[in-house]
């Protein structure tokens, strides 16, 4: 029998160089015409393994992390995806964070609000979907000690993600885990916020289609950021508004709504092309594990159910029906970018559920379909 196609190399003739044409010069400005970009490594193949790929520029982020423990035959290109987008994720925060991705989405995240070790930070983002967590990608913005190891070896992992690991614990990972070391000057350059050094982003379709867009950066940086757009009656609480900006900051494919309580999901909805739905499938996620993890007899690193969770929408709501199903969640803080013609009533629930709203300016929605 052949080798496992997941787990072979299909390389391709990329070349050692490329260079930016003076096709970008408009786009990216006359200092980047003639940049050549060295190639940092051919990846074991794009998207799907029938693709091949390759990673360039070794000085950006990605092409300078350090792998301290190959496994496979080398990282995919959803594998780099993945990283890169947790890295966006975890930039945001300065307390001790995780996040585990899944198909460039995280399956789980959790943030310190309260002294806790790292290793109860990674459980708490493991825990949040504890089954899609297999087989996937662990970024972590301190350095892992052998507890926090001890909890990531639990279940296979693909790839593991710090700016550090204490001595010894690389070594006590088997099988085809993959680990790297990353950077930290070049993690804190990735552009997050309105006024960072930031170039446009540069997509070639197909079809020979070039679209070349500004970053997806943001004003909002701190809690009296979000102060500002509250319109409910009912002022949220500094925590319902700390897990609301928590959730703000944690990037998804869109439509996507989160639900974050002290500092951890208990559910992601991602994906789906309308907005109520976001929410029934992470409920219906959220109660499915609930569920199996009772069957199972596990011990959870927190309290899983939605109700006290705060709900965050990357896009506005049109209709009402999300906030009625978020008070049926027993949900009780809500933010979401302005919009629709049906806002008053949107508005007018929350008010009728004693809920608290940020209604963000419609030119803060915050979609992403990377």
């Amino acid at each position: 029998m052949g080798k496992d196609a997941l787990s072979t190399m299909n390389k391709g003739n990329h070349p050692r160089h490329i260079s930016i044409g003076t096709f970008y010069e408009t786009a990216l400005g006359p200092d980047f015409v003639g940049s050549e970009y060295e190639k940092a490594r051919d990846l074991r193949y794009g998207t799907n393994p029938s693709q091949t790929a390759a990673l360039y520029n070794s000085n950006s982020f990605l092409g300078s992390l350090q792998e301290l423990r190959t496994g496979k035959e080398g990282p995919s290109q959803t594998n780099f995806e993945d990283i890169f987008y947790a890295a966006i994720t975890l930039g945001y925060f300065n307390a001790s964070s995780a996040i585990i991705m899944k198909h460039e989405n995280p399956s789980g995240f959790a943030t310190q609000y309260t002294d806790e070790p790292l290793a109860r930070i990674y459980a708490k983002a493991f825990d949040a979907d504890f089954r899609a967590a297999f087989g996937g990608t662990v970024m972590l913005n301190r350095p892992v000690d052998h507890d926090t190891a001890s909890e990531i070896r639990r279940l296979f992992t693909e790839v593991v993600v710090a700016p550090d690991f204490d001595e010894g614990v690389v070594g006590s990972f088997t099988g085809s885990t993959r680990i790297y070391k990353y950077d930290d000057e070049r993690f804190k350059s990735i552009p997050r916020y309105t006024g960072d050094n930031a170039v446009p982003e540069i997509k070639r379709l197909p079809d020979g289609s070039v679209i070349v867009a500004d970053p997806l950066v943001t004003p909002i940086r701190s809690l009296d950021d979000l102060r500002q757009y509250i319109k409910s009656e009912r002022q949220p609480t500094e925590r319902e508004l700390q897990d609301l900006l928590t959730g703000y900051r944690i990037r998804l494919r869109s439509n996507s709504i989160r639900m974050v309580k002290d500092g951890y999901t208990t559910g992601i909805g991602t994906g789906q092309m309308d907005r109520v739905n976001c929410i029934n499938i992470a409920a219906f996620k959220n109660q499915d594990l609930n569920t199996l993890a009772a069957a199972e007899g596990r011990a959870r690193a927190a309290n899983y159910d939605i109700a006290g969770s705060c709900l965050i929408s990357d896009g506005f709501f049109p209709f009402s029906d999300s906030i009625d199903r978020a008070h049926e969640l027993g949900i009780p803080a809500v933010l979401a970018p302005h919009g629709g013609v049906k806002f008053n009533d949107v508005l007018a629930k929350v008010n009728e559920y004693g809920m608290a709203f940020v209604d963000l300016l419609g030119n803060l929605r915050f979609f992403d379909h990377h």
